[in-house]
């Protein structure tokens, strides 16, 4: 017993965890990524191997770090490593801080991404991008741990960009076909908006309460810490950081963003909107829980939104055909109940239900390419028969009602719609005009060769512009032999 307790409270061996876990991964990415631009070529044996023992040390360091932290008296570990930049009263830290809810976290991410690795060695066999996919999971294990160990939003946010970067990119992993590359873009673009709401409730916590920290801001374990903010404060914040979540966490009216996530291989839909990612903006709001208390504007929204998504996206996934497609607009659903259970209060159950439906959602992303043998060996074992439906509430509805909410679900309830007339086309709209490239002429009458092909017409002395024409450059002069 004295054992623990010494060990629980060595500072050098609890910082020592949470380098190991915060860097290394990011340190196996760095000798993936050196190795393939050094000219050397190695195998998919080596790239499992150097991924494998940084991922697999990483969570193994994380696992002792949530276990000390439990055993310490107070369960909480927070603790200022390296201050990066100071001026004044503001000051840019790197900390870590990890009391149960984080510690529940980096438990459930230290058992599931050794796993996801051992798969994803066998199941991308012989892929051109295999030690480009193992690269990027070095990228979002280091994302992910920075973002729950973070002592502070202003670290949060470090992991949170790399979590999206590297499931952006992972989606456009077939980047040969255009339709992944499609969706990856459409993905960045909905990430952004989360990402300058998380941002703009950065700024707005360094505005209010001077501080970004964890413990100082929302009086995580110490009440005295509680930062004193008012209603209208309170409100703005919380909202900031429910669109953020509605980014992260595919809720309504975005949750169709989704569905072209599933481009990606499936080893990275079950890490990033299975396991972990999705439910990114769910800790978000767990964790942000006692600004909602004086708000009860913000509380309300959350518990609207996450509702609205629950009854939507289960409705969806119900016509889905396929099957990444439909465990996807399930999960999405959970993670809506999820939020309306931390809109109400229970923070807890919330937690809880994250890390079961986590574990589920694993195994069952990993199984969905063998989901129709799956079945039809289930029911072989149960001696054959014929397919008996369960009974749904739905089936207590007016005939003409079911068939709307049948045609409603089947178009995700016009969700994709709205967005795109409401944002999509306005921002594609602007980004047009705003790049349309546009002829410079030079004072003395002659156009400007910038290079390649280009065609400009030009006025002459009657006003009229002559047909147009079409300057080169020209090519380099040969070497001779």
């Amino acid at each position: 017993m004295d054992l623990i307790e010494s060990l629980s409270s060595s500072q050098p061996l609890l910082h020592m965890l949470t380098f190991v876990t915060m860097l290394s991964p990011a340190a196996g990415a760095l000798v993936l990524v050196l190795l393939s631009i050094s000219g050397v070529s190695p195998s998919e044996r080596w790239v499992a191997v150097v991924s494998s023992v940084t991922i697999s040390g990483a969570a193994a360091a994380a696992l002792m770090l949530a276990s000390l932290v439990m055993l310490r008296p107070t369960h909480e570990f927070d603790e200022v490593l390296w201050t990066m930049y100071q001026v004044d009263a503001y000051h840019l830290d790197v900390s870590v801080f990890v009391d149960p809810l984080s510690a529940m976290l980096i438990t459930l991410a230290a058992f599931v991404i050794p796993v996801l690795c051992r798969f994803s060695g066998r199941y991308l066999h012989r892929e051109p991008g295999y030690l480009r996919f193992f690269v990027l999971m070095g990228v979002a294990t280091t994302g992910f741990f920075w973002f729950v160990l973070g002592g502070s939003v202003d670290m949060a946010f470090i992991g949170w960009e790399l979590l999206g970067l590297s499931s952006v990119l992972l989606v456009a992993f077939f980047w040969e076909r255009s339709e992944t590359v499609v969706a990856s873009g459409r993905i960045f673009a909905t990430y952004r908006v989360a990402d300058i709401a998380l941002l703009a409730g950065v700024v707005l916590l360094h505005h209010y309460a001077g501080d970004s920290s964890w413990p100082t801001v929302l009086g995580i374990g110490r009440d005295h810490h509680t930062a004193d903010l008012g209603e209208v404060a309170a409100t703005v914040l919380g909202l900031a950081f429910l669109l953020a979540a509605i980014g992260k966490s595919a809720q309504a009216p975005v949750s169709a963003y989704i569905l072209r996530a599933m481009e990606g291989p499936t080893p990275s839909s079950a890490l990033f909107y299975g396991t972990l990612s999705i439910h990114a903006g769910v800790y978000l709001m767990i964790r942000v829980e006692p600004l909602l208390s004086n708000a009860p504007i913000a509380r309300g929204a959350v518990v609207f939104i996450g509702v609205l998504t629950a009854v939507t996206s289960s409705l969806s996934a119900r016509v889905r055909a396929d099957a990444k497609g439909a465990l996807a607009l399930a999960t999405t659903a959970q993670a809506g109940l999820m939020l309306a259970e931390t809109g109400l209060g229970f923070t807890t159950f919330a937690t809880w239900h994250l890390l079961a439906h986590g574990l589920l959602r694993l195994a069952q992303f990993l199984r969905a390419p063998s989901w129709l043998a799956d079945a039809q060996g289930r029911r072989r074992e149960l001696g054959g028969g014929t397919y008996r439906p369960a009974f749904y509430l739905e089936g207590l509805l007016p005939e003409g009602f079911r068939t709307w909410l049948y045609a409603a679900a089947l178009a995700r309830f016009g969700f994709d719609g709205v967005v795109e007339r409401l944002f999509s086309r306005p921002l594609a709209a602007l980004a047009h005009l705003v790049s349309t490239p546009r002829p410079r002429i030079r004072e003395d009458g002659g156009a400007r060769i910038t290079g390649s092909v280009f065609r400009v017409r030009l006025p002459d002395e009657t006003g009229v512009s002559p047909p147009a024409r079409t300057s080169v450059r020209p090519p380099a002069p040969r070497a001779h032999t």
